[in-house]
């Protein structure tokens, strides 16, 4: 956008200021460390591109430091970047749920209110912006934790912006929204992101995290993993609970400030019971804390206030100020923290009394105690059952004695618990699973056979593409081509969308039967590669016209990243 656009047109002029401002706030990653530039660190989630592609209404969903708000900031950040070059570009507008007020929620007609302009840019905005900005599609609405607003406020907002791309953030998935659910890294994005955090250190990293036995729980969350390359020291075990992460972590930032620990840890503990905290607090923070609305302060990231408070609880000589709170999901973490944070056997034993086995469970894997083998059992039935909070809480407790029992079950003469105990073995997602699930890629039976595939999809590990790209091959001492294998070794390596899958993928997208065809196509539409660019702008021209029509649906997706 030129100079003398800039002069003679008042709407190019306020744009191209309201890109900076967006590129101004979203530039750093959030939290109490040193500055990052969010771009050199950001690690796209697998399949992202093909969600925003193909949907109007997306909930971004995830466990807590998966990286919701992180999506949504990048987002805003990127198309800004955009924005700046391209006066018709797309136009992000963020709004996060906490700041806005749900019985005076902003209308078209009268923003930027509550866009967190400076007041200065905010009179430089012409009244015809933002109505021609969502006449004309250009809009992105992005609002961070969507969740917190009633869901008939919500809905009778987002009438307002019809002919705009609504993104949000939410811990579940919300009605009228396609969910985009955060996958969580596996090895080649945690590869990938330490190449971008230290690139000459990053194989050390790798092997440390391997070395020290470091569970995917943290490895495979993005805010911890970031905590852990931060913290990480050569020749130097890395911590293998949460608990012991944010206390290195804390310890990092505030050295030997022990009255500032004390502080964090009363202001905590106070916000947490609902009692807003002063902004004169944010001064001594160190980070940890940021402004909020009317003078007051909050955590950088709901973790910390849980860690914090979780600290202070522990100085109280009994679990009484916990009790009360055992139902509440908002105290939820501070107990898990507080089960971390040093031996916990009368905590576990008041959860098992209590009758909450899946909040048992969490918190035993958080701490250092064995698990009682009733409550594994208990935790086991219920996963059998296909209740999904039990089959997490397996997974974080990482007992080699339940994935050796859901295994023993892959020998069954009933096809369909065969398929049940793959179908488990790939939610533990537990890298001791993969070992059971490869043989079974031999299973008689069909169902089984895509469901191991399928589990193997789900893997964190990256030496399951290999056995995947087998059976997408398929076998040639077998005379017939099993078709529904090739689909299914298609569908897996979508959901882990490697590059270094791409090539046989490239080749099935041309020559492979028809079904296989568009499976490949769309395991394409996920990997976040520019190196199958030119090979699709080749088949774009040169191959068949089914093979032209899907490199062109692919070459669509993948450019809208730009």
């Amino acid at each position: 956008m030129n100079f003398i656009t800039e002069l003679f047109n008042p709407s190019a002029r306020f744009q191209n200021r309201y890109a900076e401002q967006i590129l101004n706030r979203f530039q750093f990653l959030p939290g109490p460390s040193e500055r990052v530039a969010l771009a050199s660190r950001w690690v796209e989630p697998r399949g992202l591109t093909a969600m925003l592609a193909a949907e109007s209404r997306i909930a971004v969903t995830g466990a807590l430091g998966m990286g919701k708000t992180t999506t949504l900031n990048y987002i805003a950040w990127s198309l800004a970047h955009t924005l700046r070059n391209q006066a018709e570009a797309r136009v992000p507008l963020f709004f996060s749920a906490g700041d806005l007020h749900a019985q005076a929620l902003p209308r078209i007609t009268d923003l930027p209110r509550e866009l967190r302009l400076s007041q200065n840019l905010a009179v430089q905005c012409p009244r015809i912006f933002f109505p021609n900005v969502f006449q004309t599609g250009r809009a992105v609405v992005l609002i961070d934790d969507a969740d917190a607003l009633p869901p008939d406020v919500l809905t009778g907002w987002l009438r307002e912006f019809q002919n705009a791309t609504v993104i949000v953030s939410a811990a579940m998935p919300l009605d009228g929204f396609a969910e985009f659910r955060l996958p969580g890294w596996h090895d080649g994005d945690i590869q990938t992101f330490a190449n971008k955090w230290n690139a000459s250190n990053a194989a050390a990293f790798f092997a440390a995290l391997k070395a020290s036995g470091v569970p995917r729980a943290l490895s495979s969350n993005p805010m911890l993993l970031t905590m852990l390359a931060q913290i990480w020291q050569p020749e130097q075990p890395l911590p293998t609970r949460r608990a012991a992460l944010f206390g290195q972590f804390a310890a990092l930032v505030l050295g030997d400030a022990d009255e500032t620990l004390k502080m964090l840890e009363g202001v905590a503990l106070a916000v947490q019971r609902d009692k807003p905290a002063s902004n004169e607090f944010l001064a001594k923070a160190r980070g940890f804390m940021r402004a909020g609305k009317n003078r007051t302060a909050e955590f950088t990231h709901p973790l910390w206030q849980a860690y914090f408070a979780a600290r202070a609880l522990r100085e109280a000589p009994s679990l009484e100020s916990l009790r009360e709170h055992w139902g509440d999901p908002a105290w939820r973490e501070v107990i898990l923290f507080y089960a971390g944070l040093g031996d916990a056997p009368e905590l576990i034993d008041a959860l098992r009394s209590h009758g909450d086995v899946v909040l048992t469970g969490h918190a035993l894997a958080q701490s250092l105690q064995a698990p009682p083998s009733t409550v594994t059992q208990d935790l086991v039935e219920r996963a059998w059952a296909d209740d999904g909070s039990a089959i997490d809480a397996l997974s974080e407790m990482q007992i080699d004695s339940v994935v050796d029992a859901f295994a023993a079950k892959l020998k069954d003469k009933d096809p369909v618990t065969r398929a049940r105990a793959a179908k488990l073995l790939g939610q533990l997602q537990l890298d001791r699973g993969i070992e059971y699930l490869l043989p079974q890629l031999r299973d008689v039976n069909a169902d089984v056979r895509d469901q191991v595939v399928l589990s193997l999809g789900h893997s964190r590990t990256e030496r399951v593409i290999e056995p995947l790209l087998v059976s997408l091959r398929g076998d040639p001492r077998v005379g017939t081509v099993d078709t529904r294998m090739r689909v299914a070794a298609a569908q897996a390596l979508g959901e882990i969308a490697s590059d270094k899958a791409a090539p046989a993928l490239l080749v099935d997208l041309q020559l492979g039967e028809p079904e296989v065809r568009a499976a490949a196509a769309d395991a394409l539409k996920r990997v976040n590669s520019t190196l199958i660019l030119k090979p699709l702008q080749s088949i774009a021209t040169s191959g068949d016209a089914s093979a032209q029509e899907y490199a062109r649906q692919i070459l669509a997706v993948l450019n809208s990243r730009e």
